[in-house]
C-alpha cells in the first residue's frame, strides 16, 4: 500500500480531494492530509511518503521549494504538482526538477486519478527494475565478506576491542567510529528446495538494501546463511534532526526493501530497525534483544516489518547476552531451536545423543542441549516459579533419568513445552497489539487514525501494521476504523440532541457532507432520516 499525501492552503480542496481519491475503490492508497507546507514537512519528518499532490502556489513556501525539501529526505518519492494557472515556465521547472505530472485544477478529477496511477505505476516499475539485479554483485574482493563477517562476529562479543577509524578504512567499512548507527537486522526464509545458487543470492538482497540505502554511510554483512546485519548512519556528521531523518529514512525503506526482495529474488525477508541510534558499545545487547524480536514475531513470521524501541520489555540496550551453547553442540541445534522448526530440532538432538559410545562425552552431548534449552525457558522471567525450579532441577541432572533414552525423552519433551510456549507468547502478543489499537481506535474516532500513527503507537513499520491487521482480523484496518465510526455516530444520533454535524466532528469526519455521504453509503439512509425512526 502506497502513501499519498495532498498539501493545499485551501482547506476545502484538500478535503474533496481526499473524498474523491477515498472513494477510488481500486486504487490501495494509506491518504494523509496537510493544510499548509510546513505541516506536510512534519508529515515527511514522521513516515514515508510514496506520492505527494501538491498546489504549486501556497504562501510562506511554494510547491518548488517544497519539492526540494521532499527530494532531499525521500528521493523516490513522486511528486504531481496541481495548480490554477497555467504557467509555462513553472511547468517546465517542475518537470526538469523530477516532478512526475503538472496539472491544471480545472482538468478534473479524471486527470488526477490519471496521474495518481501514472505515479504507483512509477514507483512499481522501479521496484521491479532489473537494475538492482545488475548492481547486485560484490563490489570489493572476495575475501572481504569474510573478512566484515569476523570483524562484526567479534564485534558482538563482549571482549571485543574498540572500533575504530584505523579498522573501519582497513576494512573499507563506509562508517565513523565516533558516530553512533543505526542497527537494521534482516532474516530470509529460504525455499525448501534451496541450491548454491539459491543461496547465493544472499549478496544480492544485502545489495538491493544498498541501493534504498545509498543515501546513508551504509554497511551490511552476514552474520550466516539466514541473517544479515545492516548499520547506518547519516552520510555527513548531523545533529539530533539528521539522525531522526535518517531513522524515519531507514524505517520507512524497509517494505521497499521486502518489496523488491520478494519480486526480484522470490525470497520472503523479515527486517527488524532499532528506534533510536545507540552507541558502538551497545551493539552486542541490542543484537541479541533486536534478533529476539524476529524469533518470537508476530503474525505470519516469514514476512515480519518490526521496530525493536530500547527498553521495550524491560529489556536494557546494553545488557549481557546470554552465554553461548558449549563448541561441541553444532551452532545448527540453536537456530533450529529458535526457528521453531521441531521436527527438525528433534532429529538432530537423536542424531546428537546416539554418536557418544562413552557415558563421559553422553553427559558432556547432554548438558550442552540441556544448557541450550535451560537458556531458551527461562528467556524473560525475573525470578523462576516453583514448578519452574523443578523442571531446571530435572533438566540439569543427568542421573535423575533410568537410561539414555530417558533423558533425552526428557530433553525433547522440555524442547516441546519450549516451542509451545513460544507459539502462545507469540499469539498472546498479537491479540494484545490487535486489542491495544482497537481499544484506541475507537478511544480517539475524531483524532489522528492514520496508519502512521497507529504503527507509532504499536511500535511496527506501517506497512507491517497494515499486513499483519489484515491477516490476523481479515479486514483493512481503514474498514474497522469505518465501522467503529459507523457504531459511535449510531449511537449519538439515537442517544444525544448532538447536530450532526457535532456528531460528524466527533467521529472524525472533516465536513458534515462527508459524514451524510458516508453514513448514507453504508446505511442506505441519511443520518436525519436514522435518527427519524429511532
Amino acid at each position: 500500500m502506497h502513501r499519498l499525501l495532498i498539501v493545499d492552503d485551501e482547506r476545502f480542496t484538500v478535503d474533496g480531494l481526499y473524498e474523491m481519491i477515498e472513494e477510488i475503490e481500486d486504487l490501495e492508497l494509506d491518504l494523509y492530509r496537510a493544510y499548509s507546507p510546513e505541516e506536510a514537512l512534519e508529515w515527511l519528518a514522521r513516515t514515508k511518503i510514496d506520492i505527494v499532490l501538491s498546489d504549486v502556489r501556497m504562501p510562506g513556501m511554494t510547491g518548488l521549494e517544497l519539492q526540494k525539501r521532499i527530494v532531499a529526505q525521500w528521493p523516490r518519492c513522486k511528486i504531481i504538482f496541481l495548480t490554477g494557472i497555467h504557467q509555462l515556465e513553472t511547468a517546465q521547472h517542475a518537470m526538469r526538477s523530477g516532478s512526475i505530472d503538472y496539472i491544471l485544477k480545472t482538468e478534473g478529477d479524471e486527470a488526477i486519478e490519471r496521474s495518481i496511477r501514472k505515479a504507483v505505476a512509477a514507483l512499481e516499475a522501479e521496484s521491479a527494475s532489473e537494475s538492482f539485479l545488475l548492481q547486485a554483485r560484490m563490489r570489493v574482493s572476495e575475501a572481504m565478506p569474510l573478512l566484515h563477517r569476523d570483524w562484526l562476529q567479534s564485534l558482538l562479543e563482549l571482549q571485543s576491542p574498540p572500533v575504530t577509524d584505523e579498522k573501519l578504512a582497513e576494512l573499507q567499512i563506509p562508517l565513523r567510529s565516533g558516530a553512533f548507527v543505526i542497527p537494521l537486522i534482516g532474516r530470509i526464509e529460504w525455499p525448501e528446495t534451496e541450491s548454491c545458487g539459491e543461496r547465493a543470492l544472499m549478496y544480492a538482497v544485502q545489495n538491493i538494501a544498498a541501493e534504498y540505502y545509498a543515501s546513508l554511510a551504509f554497511f551490511s554483512v552476514s552474520l550466516d546463511m539466514r541473517h544479515f546485519v545492516c548499520l547506518a548512519q547519516p552520510s555527513s556528521e548531523a545533529g539530533g534532526e539528521g539522525w531522526q531523518q535518517a531513522l524515519n529514512f531507514v524505517q520507512g525503506t524497509m517494505a521497499s526493501v521486502q518489496q523488491t526482495c520478494e519480486r526480484l529474488l522470490k525470497l520472503n525477508v523479515s527486517l527488524v530497525c532499532c528506534t533510536q541510534q545507540v552507541d558502538w558499545t551497545a551493539l552486542p545487547g541490542v543484537y541479541e534483544s533486536m534478533k529476539k524480536q524476529l524469533v518470537i514475531g508476530l503474525g505470519a513470521r516469514n514476512r515480519m516489518l518490526l521496530l525493536w524501541h530500547p527498553g521495550e520489555d524491560g529489556e536494557r540496550p546494553a545488557e549481557v547476552p546470554p552465554l553461548p551453547p558449549l563448541r561441541v553442540l553444532n551452532a545448527n541445534l540453536e537456530r533450529l531451536l529458535e526457528e521453531g522448526t521441531e521436527t527438525e530440532f528433534e532429529e538432530a538432538v537423536r542424531q546428537y545423543t546416539s554418536l557418544p559410545a562413552r557415558y563421559a562425552d553422553f553427559a558432556i552431548v547432554y548438558y550442552g542441549i540441556a544448557s541450550l534449552l535451560l537458556s531458551q525457558l527461562t528467556q524473560g522471567q525475573s525470578e523462576p516459579g516453583d514448578e519452574d525450579i523443578d523442571a531446571i532441577d530435572a533438566l540439569m541432572n543427568l542421573t535423575a533419568h533410568q537410561s539414555r533414552e530417558a533423558a533425552l525423552q526428557h530433553l525433547l519433551r522440555t524442547a516441546s513445552g519450549i516451542y509451545i510456549k513460544r507459539k502462545s507468547m507469540q499469539t498472546e502478543r498479537t491479540h494484545q497489539l490487535i486489542a491495544k489499537l482497537h481499544q484506541h481506535i475507537r478511544a480517539h474516532l475524531g483524532g489522528d487514525l492514520s496508519l502512521t500513527r497507529l504503527s507509532e503507537i504499536a511500535y511496527l513499520n506501517p506497512a507491517y501494521l497494515s499486513v499483519l491487521y489484515k491477516q490476523q482480523t481479515g479486514v483493512n484496518v481503514s474498514e474497522y476504523i469505518a465501522e467503529a465510526r459507523l457504531e459511535k455516530a449510531k449511537e449519538l444520533l439515537a442517544t444525544t440532541p448532538l447536530k450532526i454535524h457535532e456528531i460528524a466532528e466527533q467521529v472524525g469526519f472533516e465536513s458534515a457532507g462527508y459524514f451524510n455521504r458516508f453514513f448514507k453509503k453504508r446505511l442506505h439512509v441519511t443520518p436525519q432520516e436514522f435518527r427519524a425512526r429511532e
